[in-house]
């Protein structure tokens, strides 16, 4: 550890004082022993997880995946529609039981939630809450 001394701008010539300086030499050995450290360590840490990807398939599937929607409007009117099928009214009551008969059928479809702009929050929670536990795991909010 060093420190430079320098005669002070005093009156005595004789007396020497401290200079506040930041000697950098110890800064850049510290500096240097970290690199070399993570230059050696860096590689021991790139331990890489084997994976295995699917494989493409050339065949167009068969079917194209079910859809189902589930909405409601401001006047408190709830639809469902399956695929293509035009919406259907749905009372407030019965849709736990119409989407659970479709659940049991196909209990990994996506479902899609769409509610009015100005609908209240609470109430999409609600739609959500009933298709979540109808069945279903995979549930989404239109865009």
């Amino acid at each position: 550890m060093g420190m430079s001394v320098k005669s002070s701008s005093g009156g005595d010539e004789g007396e020497l004082g401290p200079v506040a300086e930041i000697n950098v030499t110890p800064l850049v050995d510290v500096m240097l022993v970290l690199l070399i450290i993570f230059m050696v360590t860096m590689p021991l840490m790139m331990n890489q997880l084997p994976i295995t990807l699917p494989k493409p398939s050339l065949s167009q599937p068969d079917k194209p995946p079910e859809k189902l929607g589930v909405s409601f409007d401001l006047q408190g009117n709830y639809f469902l529609q399956h695929n293509d099928d035009p919406k259907e009214g749905v009372a407030y009551t019965d849709l736990p039981a119409r989407l659970r008969a479709i659940a049991d059928k196909t209990p990994d479809e996506l479902v899609t939630v769409c509610a009015d702009p100005q609908s209240i929050y609470d109430r999409v929670v609600d739609l959500m809450a009933i298709v979540g536990s109808s069945g279903f795991g995979k549930v989404t909010l239109c865009p």
